[in-house]
């Protein structure tokens, strides 16, 4: 399942609706509290802060580490809470375009080298500038980003 556009209690919501559990059965079966459960859902509470209970949350939820719907996961929980996930904050290539990125969300005056870089590390090659340099230059994802 894609996480575009979708927020972190839709994407909680929508993977325990896919494991064809009501929201009782779902806290029944892994061990959580009705209300904590449905205010994650709701967005009335944000995800946990200790990366071991948002890693809990997933495994309830039973996702495949390191699969595209754990890093959605974690990717929307930091995001809930005006956060980087922690893989890109480590990731000095990434941090060096974020500048030009927020600039071009913000719509400000951006070098037309900043836009290249940026394009670069999107397209996967690091935004190094080095044309022949490998395609998967990002990392792949790894099990607890948080």
């Amino acid at each position: 399942m894609k996480g575009d556009n979708l927020t972190f209690s839709e994407f909680f919501n929508s993977k325990r609706l896919s494991m064809g559990l009501t929201l009782r059965r779902f806290c029944a079966n892994k061990g959580y509290d009705v209300a904590y459960i449905s205010r994650l859902e709701n967005g009335l509470m944000a995800p946990p802060e200790d990366p071991e209970k948002l890693k809990a949350l997933a495994f309830a939820l039973e996702l495949e580490e390191s699969s595209i719907d754990w890093v959605t996961f974690f990717d929307l929980a930091a995001t809930v809470k005006g956060k980087l996930p922690e893989d890109l904050k480590r990731d000095t290539r990434i941090m060096t375009v974020l500048p030009a990125f927020y600039r071009t969300i913000r719509k400000k005056d951006i070098a037309k080298t900043d836009i290249d870089k940026l394009i670069k590390l999107l397209k996967g090659n690091g935004g190094s500038g080095d044309e022949n340099e490998s395609q998967n230059t990002i990392p792949e994802p790894k099990g607890n980003r948080t």
